[in-house]
């Protein structure tokens, strides 16, 4: 696969995150982590983004209070949250995920999905995370896997690192937190998903010039439209058929992370 010749990092919260099967799948899976093993319905989600995971953690019942530092996915989805959820608990912030405005033990659980590798002290943001979960709370993020395979996509999302599963196991020990477990994801079809549609769509649309800085731009960027509209739900159904292989095969997209907050 030709990669374009030039690349600039697109900015953070100018477009949606892409919307396709991949993204319903991998929040999916954090949520069968996360659902069972709460001790309560009070819920951090950390770099919320759009906010897909929030109103779906707010469809359950769930008490969530949603931060990222982009104002205008912070606005875009407290306006959604008013639409769908009015009356909801669930705070929407601009916050930076190395400082994070909550107070020590102050939530049971903590989602974090396709965050730290934007960042560039992710142990300091994973100390923060430590930090606000009561002992027992519940922690469920989602890493790129392979830091051998970073390439212009990484560059183009803004990511600063591919994790291995040792490392991150390690980084998220560091940080504070136990009982962690750390399994790769997204093997056979998402892998595939990702390398001959995934990856081609982008590029046509950073060639075009759809980087995100423009409203034209971020509207393309976000779900899923026409055919491939259409062909999502089957996608997404075929994504399952990775839940069958779960940490076998090769050259997984991802890395999925669960564990707890030590007791104090």
């Amino acid at each position: 696969m030709s990669t374009p010749a030039a690349v600039d990092e697109h900015r953070w919260g100018s477009a949606p995150e892409f919307y396709g099967p991949r993204h319903a799948y991998r929040e999916s899976l954090m949520l069968r982590r996360l659902l069972p093993a709460l001790p309560g319905p009070r819920v951090a989600n950390v770099g919320c983004g759009a906010g897909s995971l929030t109103l779906a953690m707010l469809a359950r019942g769930l008490s969530v209070v949603s931060l990222d530092a982009s104002p205008e996915f912070v606005g875009r989805l407290a306006a959604q949250i008013a639409q769908r959820h009015p009356g909801a608990d669930a705070p929407v912030l601009v916050a930076d995920a190395h400082d994070l405005p909550l107070e020590d033990a102050s939530v049971d659980g903590v989602t974090c999905g396709e965050v730290l590798e934007h960042l560039d002290d992710d142990l300091r943001a994973a100390r923060e995370i430590a930090r606000i979960l009561r002992p027992g709370g519940v922690f469920v993020a989602t890493v790129p896997c392979g830091p051998d395979r970073f390439d212009w996509v990484d560059a183009w999302a803004g990511h600063r690192r591919r994790y291995d599963r040792h490392g991150f196991a390690r980084l998220l020990r560091d940080a504070g937190l136990v009982d962690v477990e750390v399994r790769r994801w997204g093997f056979p079809v998402t892998a595939l998903y990702e390398r001959l549609v995934y990856a081609p769509m982008l590029r046509r649309r950073v060639a075009a010039g759809g980087d995100g800085d423009d409203g034209a731009a971020a509207e393309g960027l976000g779900a899923p439209t026409g055919l491939a509209a259409r062909l999502a739900p089957a996608l997404r159904a075929a994504l399952e058929v990775d839940t069958l292989f779960g940490d076998r095969g090769v050259r997984h997209p991802g890395l999925i992370a669960w564990g707890r907050a030590a007791p104090r």
